[in-house]
């Protein structure tokens, strides 16, 4: 029989360090209003388009800095606080939906301010709780009229970028507008997103399909239009608002309950658009139309024309997402600097558009973090954002006319299959890059704060606390 030996094992084992947690210094009575900031502050942050692990940093730094160790639970629909029992006192839980997300990145900035301020001792929890229920109330920050002015912008920009002409551009951003009223409309009606992404991907192939056939009957201005554009900028415009940075961003932190049901989302969203486009093409196949409305190949513009387009095109959606104007300003130049970085990448992997557009989402992903403390948006809204112009629409439209008109594909790579193979590659690079460029600026850029610097590794364990 071998006895233990200490020195041996002091030898060949490593002690590890327990972190160490402020314990509850708060009565039972004083942790339920911590608890009820913290709940509201994750399905805030949820809401706004933060990842699972962002929302459950924000929660665990407030219990941090207030001394109330908190345990978390984010599924996507629903979060759970809860401060444990300390002393025989019964514990402090509570439960919040969320819900359906509308992504307001100037919210989402507001409630970090908010966060900062109260772990800063500078605001106390009610009254912090006080000010994000009327930020809540107070709905999005631009008028109407000027969502609907930066639609118009996005669409045209964002045929400009496809190779559009003036009367491609005008077009699609008269059928941009058409769909965020179409959008808005279903938002305060809360309708299902499902259906309004059908609209949304009718809205554009419907008007493409109509001027069609008004160039038919003899509107010889008509000519130069190129429907493909219109339809593809109207599924770019569209598909810019997915959560793929978020989902991917789940799935690596760990957090798969809530990853899981963003791809859920994503893919409902996107049928749903695929659905509104194929529906219109299918009864245009029906009439005759579709003859005017296959995706013809279209010259790209200069490298400078593009990037400036891909700028103007995410300044637009920073607007339209709810940045303000100095954070719609810093994302445009994260699109420019995306797009350049795309058309760098391009000819060193050979023009396959998944890697160069996967790696232009890592620039992105990279840069963002370690500039987003600076800059003042948070790091999601300029990846999101930053990436947009980078999502597959014209290869989802060809896909599409392909698979309804069943026209012969010239190309090797112009088949349907083909097709929607390449528009899911792209995503997933995009998805892939974006992550993975976000988790390397995240180790560089750690919080100098410890409280937050804490918080932050603890929400990359799925919010648990070591007792």
């Amino acid at each position: 029989m071998f006895e233990r030996s200490d020195g041996l094992e002091r030898l060949i084992r490593r002690r590890r360090q327990r972190r160490t947690y402020p314990e509850a210094a708060h009565p039972r009575e004083a942790r339920v209003p911590i608890v009820a900031l913290a709940t509201r502050v994750g399905a805030a942050a949820l809401v706004a388009g933060a990842s699972a692990a962002e929302a459950t940093q924000m929660i665990l730094r407030l219990g941090i800095a207030l001394e109330v160790p908190l345990h978390v639970d984010v599924t996507y629909t629903s979060i759970m606080v809860s401060a444990p029992d300390i002393g025989g006192s019964a514990p402090v839980t509570m439960v919040r939906t969320v819900p359906a997300l509308a992504r307001d990145y100037a919210r989402l900035g507001h409630l970090v301010g908010i966060v900062d301020r109260v772990c800063a001792a500078e605001l106390e929890p009610a009254e912090a709780s006080r000010q994000l229920k009327e930020r809540e109330l107070s709905g999005m920050e631009y008028r109407r009229w000027v969502r609907f002015g930066a639609a118009f912008a996005q669409g045209a920009s964002i045929c400009a970028l496809l190779g559009g002409v003036a009367l491609d551009m005008l077009v699609a951003g008269l059928a941009t507008v058409l769909i965020a009223m179409v959008t808005v409309g279903q938002q305060v009606r809360r309708g299902s997103y499902f259906f309004t992404q059908v609209a949304a991907g009718a809205i554009p192939t419907a008007l493409a399909v109509m001027l069609m056939y008004l160039r038919r009957f003899g509107v010889d201005e008509l000519w130069t239009l190129s429907p493909a554009l219109v339809v593809a900028s109207g599924m770019v415009s569209m598909l810019a608002g997915m959560g793929v940075v978020a989902a991917a961003q789940d799935a690596l932190d760990g957090y798969f309950i809530t990853a899981g049901a963003r791809v859920v989302e994503l893919l409902m969203r996107t049928g749903g658009l695929i659905l509104g486009v194929a529906g219109v093409l299918w009864l245009a196949v029906r009439i005759g139309a579709p003859a005017y409305l296959a995706p013809e190949a279209v010259t790209p513009p200069h490298p400078v024309v593009q990037i400036v387009a891909a700028g103007a095109f995410t300044v637009a959606l920073g607007v339209v997402s709810g940045l303000g104007p100095r954070g719609a300003v810093i994302v445009g130049a994260f699109g420019a600097l995306g797009w350049a970085a795309y058309l760098l990448a391009l000819t060193p992997v050979g023009g396959e558009y998944p890697i160069a557009a996967g790696l232009a989402a890592a620039v992105v992903g990279l840069l963002a973090h370690l500039m987003a403390r600076k800059l003042g948006p948070p790091a999601v809204a300029i990846i999101t954002v930053g990436i947009a112009p980078l999502m597959p629409g014209m290869f989802l439209y060809r896909a599409l006319f392909r698979l309804v008109v069943g026209t012969p594909a010239v190309h090797p790579r112009d088949t349907a299959e083909e097709l929607f193979m390449l528009a899911a590659l792209t995503g997933i690079g995009l998805a892939l890059g974006s992550s993975v460029g976000a988790a390397v600026g995240r180790r560089l850029a750690q919080p100098t704060e410890r409280v937050a610097r804490l918080a932050t590794q603890i929400a990359l364990g799925r919010g648990r606390l070591r007792e």
